[in-house]
């Protein structure tokens, strides 16, 4: 009787850890706090059932093991040095979101459909996609001033519109492998849905990616095909992308802050990327080893924007030089493995569902990080540790 109860006790804490999870993705792409509470959940049974012994002796031989124990360490050891701790102690508290990534990854790989939590993902994106569209219809008031649907807070249109490229590349596949005319007709409208979403956001990031691995898309809404088709499909979907108002002004508008630049005014968009990036490398030619320590650069803008008049910011928009401003070589190395390491095993098991989710997300992070620290917004943040987990539950089996 007492193995029964026992054997009925792991089973719940089986079914929480996946309706956990599970929920994770699922309201990872709608807002916060309905994420923030589905993985304290899954941490608190994770850590009392006494799982995490067994999942975190398992997690050193995974392919990303490393890179994620540094992940996690490096903010904490750069608080020793870093100017000023209080400003960097929010940052290094987010560390324990790799704590998802092992939690999570012996959960998926017990499902017995290991896709769900990727289906969760798409439900959840089409879920805010749908109240972003009523909001730019002004049918439903706008959260913070912005057509991001539920989402809210720091670079919201930028992680939106990342995570409506993701779902883009996600349901291409899907499409391509559907079993039947409807299931086709599902994702195929998914996919207009989040392309005509993406079409009013305004995130320049998700454009790029998008752009980018067009190819990825094509490939899979008409199979194989000669280069020339790919191209001709690729400069078809482009011209639809930019058929968008909201598309051309945002390019118009990148265009006119490079122009701005070399003129001498940096008080644009990218014209404060552009001056920050340059403190940024300042900072890590004179710090190449252990960088200024978590969230130095938050002084070290203020220190050197010459302009008082200037806005506040906090990191260098990319997420490779605030690594490295941040913690020195070592956190590049970090990044870069973790990116790498997600980048061959989707590509190794594009052909499974978790495993082209891995590396269509992978690629869009990569992109996005080149214009925004991806590393710090909530959804880009959380989505990382996330995907990591979702790449060590897939098997060659």
């Amino acid at each position: 009787m007492h193995r029964a109860a026992g054997a009925e006790r792991r089973i719940s804490a089986e079914a929480i850890l996946q309706a956990g999870c599970c929920g994770m993705f699922f309201f990872l792409p709608v807002a916060t706090s309905p994420t923030v509470i589905c993985g304290l959940l899954v941490l608190f049974v994770w850590l009392f059932s006494g799982r995490f012994l067994r999942d975190i002796s398992a997690w050193r031989a995974a392919d990303t093991a490393l890179p994620v124990v540094l992940l996690i360490l490096l903010p904490w050891v750069g608080l020793l040095y870093t100017p000023v701790p209080a400003d960097g102690l929010p940052v290094a508290l987010k560390s324990h979101y790799w704590l998802y990534a092992v939690a999570c990854a012996p959960v998926v790989c017990g499902m017995r459909q290991r896709n769900l939590p990727i289906r969760g993902f798409l439900a959840g994106l089409f879920i805010n996609s749908l109240v972003a569209i009523l909001q730019f219809a002004g049918l439903v008031p706008l959260k913070k001033g912005l057509t991001t649907g539920l989402l809210g807070g720091s670079s919201a249109h930028i992680a939106f519109s990342l995570l409506l490229t993701t779902g883009i590349l996600i349901s291409s596949f899907y499409f391509f492998r559907a079993g039947s005319r409807n299931e086709r007709l599902f994702y195929g409208l998914l996919i207009t849905q989040y392309f005509a979403t993406i079409g009013f956001v305004g995130g320049r990031s998700g454009y790029i990616a998008l752009i980018l691995l067009f190819p990825l898309v094509i490939h899979n809404i008409i199979g194989r095909r000669r280069m020339a088709v790919t191209l001709i499909a690729c400069v078809v979907l482009g011209a639809v992308l930019f058929s968008f108002p909201v598309v051309r002004s945002r390019f118009a508008a990148a265009a006119s802050d490079i122009s701005r630049y070399q003129s001498g005014d940096i008080n644009t968009s990218l014209g404060h990327r552009f001056h920050m990036w340059r403190i940024a490398l300042e900072e890590i030619r004179s710090h190449p080893v252990i960088g200024i320590g978590t969230s130095g650069f938050r002084q070290a803008w203020e220190l050197h924007k010459a302009d008082p008049l200037l806005p506040f910011y906090d990191h260098p928009h990319n997420s490779f030089l605030y690594q490295m401003v941040s913690f020195g070589i070592t956190g590049l190395i970090a990044f870069c493995w973790l990116l790498i390491a997600l980048l061959r095993k989707g590509w190794r098991f594009r052909d499974s569902a978790p495993g082209f989710s891995v590396l269509s997300f992978a690629a869009v992070f990569v992109v996005g990080s080149l214009s925004d620290t991806q590393l710090l917004p909530f959804a880009t943040a959380m989505a990382l540790p996330l995907f990591t987990g979702i790449s060590e539950a897939i098997r060659d089996n």
